[in-house]
């Protein structure tokens, strides 16, 4: 077996990509029925956005100094082998909120005017919010991350909280018109959610998953903060910034089990992204076989699950 030819061809070649999409998306047909279709094809399709995003936001700011089809991949592969991601569609489409938020965040780094962008983070988080409440708690995290790429600002600030204003002035408009001034109080987001805090309960399976991840993560951080005298100043700060984000949204996923499967989702962005640096960039024969035991482990661990269902 020539470990190095597949390695390369995951990296590099898009039929193991198209193949694992297809798989993705043939996997999800079994699950169809009329109650269920719309929330299944809306989760597949916004899982599937996340993992194309990833792939524009690897290229363009070139986080991986090597031309790689791992981020989306890993994604793919750490979603897709998960039947409890299959019919959520909230998850799905909060998780497509935060990637697109990091693509405008990345944008900010070392840009002469980052108000828009700073803008647009604000106005898809407070969207958002109003989907999926705990969205909310990605402010702090993006001004964090506005701050760690040395852009965060009065400016910038102001640009945040005028998104959310014009949200709530939209609210307020619409009560206006419904004459109904309950719409304003009934939309806006429900903030006794947020105070709901339940250690996490996990299963075997989902333990021995999720601790084969964070054995991965930590390896990837190790590896990229090792060999960083070689990445660009760019690289290496986002890279620092998608380590602790990691960490802060694993410690929020460990203390709100009610909203597990949707942290998950999220959370799985970063780490595929650090993940993807890891095997992308090692080029020793060790880790080419680690790369290949984190597929079967995967999809062992999916074949597991279903026959346990």
């Amino acid at each position: 077996m020539n470990i190095r030819r597949i390695h390369k061809s995951f990296v590099n070649s898009y039929t193991p990509l198209i193949i694992t999409l297809l798989g993705f998306i043939v996997l999800r047909m079994f699950w169809i029925d009329k109650d269920n279709l719309l929330e299944l094809l809306g989760s597949m399709f916004a899982q599937i956005g996340v993992a194309i995003f990833l792939l524009f936001l690897t290229q363009k700011h070139v986080i991986i100094r090597e031309r790689t089809l791992l981020p989306s991949f890993c994604y793919l592969l750490l979603i897709g082998t998960n039947h409890l991601f299959i019919n959520n569609l909230q998850g799905s489409v909060s998780a497509l909120l935060v990637v697109s938020c990091l693509c405008f965040l990345f944008n900010i780094y070392q840009t002469p005017f980052p108000q828009r962008n700073a803008l647009n983070v604000s106005l898809l988080l407070t969207f958002g919010s109003l989907y999926w409440t705990p969205l909310i708690y990605f402010f702090p995290l993006f001004w964090w991350g506005m701050s760690w790429f040395k852009n965060l600002n009065i400016k910038t600030f102001l640009a945040s909280l005028m998104g959310i204003a014009i949200v709530c002035l939209f609210l307020l408009a619409r009560s206006l018109y419904c004459e109904n001034w309950t719409v304003f109080a009934k939309i806006l987001f429900d903030l006794s959610t947020l105070g709901e805090f339940q250690l996490a309960s996990l299963f075997i399976r989902n333990m021995t998953e999720i601790i084969f991840v964070g054995v991965l993560f930590i390896l990837s951080v190790i590896n990229a903060f090792r060999s960083d005298v070689s990445e660009k100043a760019q690289a290496r700060t986002m890279l620092g910034y998608l380590s602790l984000l990691t960490v802060v949204l694993f410690i929020v996923f460990l203390f709100q089990n009610q909203w597990m499967k949707e942290w998950l989702l999220i959370l799985y962005i970063p780490v595929s992204l650090l993940i993807a640096h890891y095997f992308t960039l090692t080029q020793n024969r060790v880790v080419m076989w680690l790369f290949l035991v984190t597929i079967v482990f995967f999809l062992f661990m999916f074949g597991w699950k279903w026959l346990a269902l």
